[in-house]
């Protein structure tokens, strides 16, 4: 999730990782869908930097 964080993309995060990207995109799906729908919305809120502060 931190390369996620830092704005890569599936492709960049496999190239970062010895795995190839169709799994990454896999793992990063499943990763995602553990968490509740209102953290991946913030978490791509706090992506493009509109989170709002609490």
């Amino acid at each position: 999730m931190d390369l996620i964080d830092t704005g890569l993309n599936n492709r960049q995060v496999a190239a970062t990782c010895p795995i190839a990207e169709k799994p990454a995109k896999r793992h990063i799906g499943r990763a995602f869908a553990e968490l509740h729908p209102h953290a991946h919305a913030e978490d791509i809120a706090s992506l493009l930097g509109t989170r709002p502060t609490r």
